[in-house]
């Protein structure tokens, strides 16, 4: 049995704990998080004996006494990633580490370096890439069925429950520990863009803001005393995704939950437009809207190519295709698989068992990816404050400049 730490042990990291679990080939031994509430939820949901764990409240007295460590976990606020994240790295250990890679540049930076200087193990938390969603769509891509890939439209369209969960969460709220809406929320989607792109991206514009959940001084500030609570899609307890596996974030809004989502402080946008343009020319438009219900909620794709179109919604479990030529559409079932972001969890957190048992092993999510896709997420947001376009300008090591 590999014997693996989880630091941070907050709602993201039950998606790691639990199928590390149910694999039969790791033991989770110690857990580091200053919340015994948040890590006795974590230890419940993968069924696992609190006394066959050792619990610290801080992460440094974690690696210090964890001597004989195979692997980590690192689930903590965005903001707080690359500190034990650089620590497990130097040990030289496998690490999954949550998305988004760090909420800067510079934090980036500093996570590469040392992954470069001891080709370091490492699986970002871009679980998407392991949906059968996307990879039905990259396979079909990848076969040449709709020719060069010409432009993409993806959006993220947020439900009630999550876009509760950025809104009001004790930090996702703040773009400070965050990193904003963009990056906490839509880093998977930025990652998938590059994926399918293959290219670099070179140019950003981006508009956006909090068009949504302004405060309004009719409403009080808590739940408990408004007389909207009946007609209220936030009173309390919203609506969260099945597919995407995502009331188990409820946890984290405990203290939070019956503040009203229109009048909590916050600083994070509701709205906002991506588009970015490619060395290899291809152009994207993305959408990130909180508060949709119903049909083609959640995530679209469209992806135009030189000889057809593929598309999807990743609720509805299907793939279309249509090639030009033949003027023929095909529509591809895509096989419901159990567990958060439509099965993606799972299969995702089974990378660091891989890493574990094969010291060669390096998923395409790397650290370099979670790079792309966070100077993407810092680069719109720029635009937006700036008002400009964002240009990418990179070093001889592949580092970034936004100008």
């Amino acid at each position: 049995m590999f014997k693996v730490a989880v630091i941070g042990c907050g709602a993201r990291s039950l998606a790691y704990a639990k199928p590390l679990v149910d694999s039969g080939e790791v033991q989770i031994v110690a857990c580091a998080d200053p919340s015994w509430v948040h890590t006795k939820n974590m230890l419940d949901y993968a069924k696992i004996d609190e006394k066959t764990i050792r619990y610290y409240t801080d992460w440094q007295d974690l690696l210090d006494s964890e001597k004989e460590l195979d692997g980590a976990v690192v689930a903590t606020p965005n903001n707080l990633h690359h500190q034990p994240a650089i620590a497990v790295l130097k040990r030289k250990i496998p690490l999954a580490l949550e998305k988004p890679l760090t909420t800067t540049m510079q934090d980036s930076e500093k996570i590469l370096d040392v992954v470069r200087e001891n080709r370091s193990q490492l699986v970002l938390g871009f679980v998407l890439r392991s949906a059968p969603f996307y990879q039905i769509i990259r396979e079909q891509v990848d076969s040449g069925r709709i020719g060069r890939i010409i432009s993409m439209q993806a959006d993220e369209l947020v439900m009630p429950g999550i876009s509760s969960v950025i809104t009001r969460s004790p930090w996702r709220r703040f773009a400070e520990q965050s990193g904003g809406s963009m990056m906490e929320k839509s880093s998977h989607d930025m990652d998938l863009m590059n994926w399918f792109a293959g290219g670099r991206p070179e140019t950003v514009s981006s508009f956006g803001g909090s068009l949504l959940f302004r405060p309004n001084p009719t409403l009080p500030e808590n739940c408990l005393d408004c007389p909207a609570q009946g007609t209220c899609l936030y009173y309390k307890k919203p609506q969260f995704s099945e597919a995407a596996g995502d009331a188990v974030l409820q946890n984290s809004l405990e203290r939070d939950l019956d503040r009203c989502i229109y009048n909590i402080d916050k600083d994070v946008y509701d709205n906002q437009v991506v588009s970015i343009q490619y060395s290899n020319g291809i152009l994207v438009n993305f959408t990130l809207a909180f508060n949709c219900i119903g049909e083609r909620g959640g995530r679209n794709i469209h992806i135009i190519g030189s000889k057809g179109r593929i598309w999807g919604n990743i609720d509805s479990n299907q793939i279309g295709i249509h090639e030009n030529l033949s003027n023929k559409t095909e529509h591809i079932a895509v096989p419901i698989v159990p567990g958060g972001h439509n099965g993606a969890d799972n299969l995702h957190a089974l990378n660091l068992v891989k890493m574990l048992k094969d010291s060669s092993c390096r998923p395409a999510q790397d650290a370099y990816a979670g790079y792309l896709s966070n100077a993407v997420c810092i680069a719109a947001d720029l635009s937006i404050a700036e008002k400009r376009q964002i240009h990418f300008r990179y070093r001889a090591n592949g580092y970034i400049d936004l100008v």
